[in-house]
């Protein structure tokens, strides 16, 4: 286990790769703030964090703009079986869960200066990532659920059949399927590319000036995050 970034201690993690008895092969790092400790107002975040701009626009958001004082981040990131064969391999998924834990962690200390106390988990989980996220939800009993939308290799047919071609869409599946509301993080520079779009559009014209309007009265809500939350399917 690496040493602790200063004003944290590491907690017990898990290691079941090269496992062949467990039905979950994983690697789980956890870490909390010094002085830590869960209250009735903790909340439990499960969030995306896969290794492109999408997975990182998620995490970013749930950092800056999502976690409170006493809450507890849960990030997760999925990988194909085959990408841990061999013991090399495992190793560099390792270090990986470690690097981003300590992404994580400076991340925390540099946007509250080390107020604001959280215990954080990461897990690196190898499998479909559907069928990760039912079990992690499962395991974590999560209160909202942050994904990106990009979409992963292997599900762009699934995006077709959930009509949302493109999309690819594990997002689109959480919005469907979750059990917990599912807050959808999108990059600005593709809301950007669009708002770029439509306002070039003469038919929309209308609408921004209208909109423009809006923002000139009430400024804050031009820097305000582009995400969207969605309440979970009874």
């Amino acid at each position: 286990m690496t040493t602790p970034l200063q004003g944290y201690k590491n907690r017990v993690g898990f290691d079941t790769f090269g496992e062949t008895t467990t039905e979950l092969f994983s690697f789980t790092l956890q870490a909390k703030s010094d002085n830590y400790e869960k209250t009735r107002k903790t909340r439990i975040y499960l969030c995306a964090a896969s290794p492109d701009e999408s997975g990182q626009e998620a995490l970013d958001w749930a950092l800056e703009w999502l976690v409170q004082d006493a809450d507890e981040l849960v990030v997760f990131r999925g990988f194909e079986i085959e990408d841990a064969a061999s013991v090399s391999e495992q190793d560099t998924l390792r270090a990986q869960a470690h690097a981003l834990l300590l992404e994580i962690l400076e991340r925390n200390s540099e946007l509250e200066s080390g107020r604001r106390k959280l215990s954080v988990t990461v897990e690196f989980v190898a499998g479909r990532i559907t069928d990760t996220i039912e079990r992690l939800i499962a395991l974590y009993r999560p209160d909202s659920l942050v994904v990106g939308t990009r979409a992963r290799k292997g599900m762009k047919a699934l995006g077709a059949a959930l009509g949302a071609p493109g999309m690819g869409s594990v997002s689109r599946w959480c919005v469907s399927h979750s059990p917990v509301p599912v807050i959808v993080v999108r990059p600005e520079r593709k809301v950007k590319k669009t708002l770029d779009k439509r306002r070039n559009d003469p038919k929309r014209a209308q609408e921004f000036e209208l909109l423009s309007e809006v923002l000139s009265r009430q400024p804050g809500l031009a820097n305000s995050p582009p995400v969207s939350t969605h309440l979970p399917h009874n």
